[in-house]
């Protein structure tokens, strides 16, 4: 968006501030406007500095200043033009609330809204927690841990998971977070949602995602339970300090629905390449014993290795997303780009999990 236009008319005419993600001084403005009404009136906002991390929500670092109280919080938006537009801060700032203090390393969320009126888009401020992230990509093709980090990370990734899928969401979640409770349909429901994302954000037709959601129709699983799906549950989505994991990111994705959504997409080869650990953390077997031994739920291999080929449908849709954000929308950001040059190999990475899935 260009950043010479500050303002739209919105509802009952009210101007409604364009979010411009390079405009920083103004996003900080802002800011500052907010914390005073609903922080402190003297609070004050030191430099804002922009992080180049992410594929979806625009995330800022910044210090607020209240007397002599210092915080160093995140703030992160959901671009009205980003891959999974039209955002909403809602279910996972009322998610995060929830999971804090039970078992779950999350941000602590101080504001959210879903409202554009403050930004020109939905917004929340968190905690800024201490760590890196880990990324699947890794320099020379090889391993991303060492072996008694990769032991040590993975069980707490996987005791983070459990405490998040043995959460008890009812009467807490089921009016924040979309989803089914409906143990029949939870694979349809997943379905239709990226089916729809498909046809949205492509006109182009692909004979192999078209088919692989007639598969998954005519294969869907009964969960065993109802639970609350990270849905993008992987190694890059976690920051790690000194050993350990401290904060569970980027939960746009959550819903209600089966949990071995998540175990399937754990195992997806974009999270590993060639090498034998799932999120470079754990063996397939590795991975199932522990899960089982966290959370009680059995786990059926078949049912994984569906949600698995289902998880590789996903993530070749959001490259389509990527393509369209970027060409249609006008996202400036090369990556989308860069994502939508990947197709092909979904395509082929599709081909082989439903090969192993049926």
């Amino acid at each position: 968006m260009s950043g010479s236009v500050a303002s739209i008319k919105g509802e009952g005419n009210c101007e409604v501030p364009v979010f411009d993600p390079f405009d920083v001084e103004r996003v900080r403005a802002r800011l500052t406007e907010f914390l005073r009404l609903n922080a402190d009136a003297k609070a004050e906002v030191g430099a804002l500095r922009r992080y180049t991390v992410g594929f979806s929500w625009v995330t800022y670092g910044f210090e607020l200043s209240i007397g002599n109280k210092i915080q160093n919080l995140i703030l992160r938006v959901g671009p009205p033009n980003g891959i999974f537009s039209p955002y909403k801060a809602s279910p996972e700032s009322i998610t995060l609330q929830h999971l804090t203090d039970h078992g779950v390393p999350v941000p602590r969320i101080h504001w959210f809204s879903d409202a554009r009126d403050t930004f020109g888009a939905p917004f929340f401020i968190c905690d800024l927690v201490p760590g890196d992230v880990p990324i699947p990509w890794t320099m020379d093709g090889g391993e991303a841990f060492g072996a008694d980090e990769r032991v040590s990370v993975g069980e707490q990734f996987l005791g983070a998971l459990a405490s998040l899928h043995n959460f008890d969401w009812r009467r807490k979640l089921e009016m924040a977070v979309e989803g089914v409770t409906d143990t029949t349909k939870t694979a349809h429901s997943q379905i239709d949602y990226w089916v729809g994302r498909m046809h949205e954000w492509s006109e182009r037709r692909f004979p192999m995602l078209e088919w692989a959601a007639i598969w998954f129709r005519d294969n869907a699983p009964v969960a065993s339970r109802i639970s609350v799906v990270h849905g993008d549950y992987r190694i890059g989505n976690f920051l790690e300090h000194e050993g350990r994991i401290t904060a569970i990111l980027d939960w746009e994705l959550v819903h209600l629905g089966d949990p071995l959504e998540d175990l399937g997409w754990i195992c997806l080869q974009a999270w590993r390449g060639r090498s034998p650990y799932m999120c470079h953390l754990f063996t397939r077997e590795e991975l199932y014993e522990r899960y089982e031994a966290l959370t009680g739920i059995h786990l059926d291999a078949a049912a994984v290795r569906y949600w698995e080929a289902f998880g590789t449908f996903k993530l070749a849709v959001m490259h389509l997303g990527a393509t369209h954000c970027y060409e249609a929308r006008g996202f400036n950001d090369l990556r989308m780009a860069g994502m939508g040059a990947q197709v092909p190999r979904m395509l082929l990475q599709l081909e082989t999990a439903l090969e192993r899935a049926a």
